[in-house]
């Protein structure tokens, strides 16, 4: 199973739209749903969508862990490449924005997480979440 969550862009731009960023990357690879934080209320619960909102993304993680799910940060500080990954089965990734980063603060090697950035000519992590998630979620399709 897959799990997407990441943090609002809320400097640059409204949850309104950029859910509209994410929802064609999530629906295309099969993503039952994208949990984001912090909640802005665009949607009222998690039923009626594919978005979940949560107050905070440290407790998607903890709840993702407890569930059985590797957690893998994608992070242009991470040391492991994309290139070479191998995708766990179950699996949450986690973005975050450009002014938060949820890998510098959440990760942690001995519950089992992971942490890969994507190697681009400029290594300048020049991607938004959603872009990012794009090509994570493409990597997934052609190796699994």
């Amino acid at each position: 199973m897959i799990k997407v969550a990441g943090v609002w862009e809320l400097g640059w731009q409204a949850p309104i739209n950029e859910v509209e960023l994410w929802k064609h990357p999530i629906n295309e690879f099969g993503v039952g749903n994208l949990i984001m934080t912090p909640v802005s209320g665009i949607y009222a619960g998690c039923a009626q969508t594919f978005v979940c909102e949560c107050p905070q993304i440290e407790d998607v993680i903890t709840n993702a862990r407890k569930d059985g799910f590797t957690v893998v940060f994608i992070d242009e500080k991470a040391t492991d490449d994309l290139k070479t990954f191998i995708h766990p089965e179950n699996v949450m990734y986690v973005f975050g924005r450009t002014t938060q980063s949820p890998y510098t603060a959440f990760y942690n090697e001995g519950l089992g997480d992971k942490a890969i950035k994507i190697q681009t000519p400029a290594n300048q992590g020049g991607f938004w979440a959603h872009q990012a998630a794009s090509i994570v979620l493409y990597d997934r399709f052609l190796k699994v």
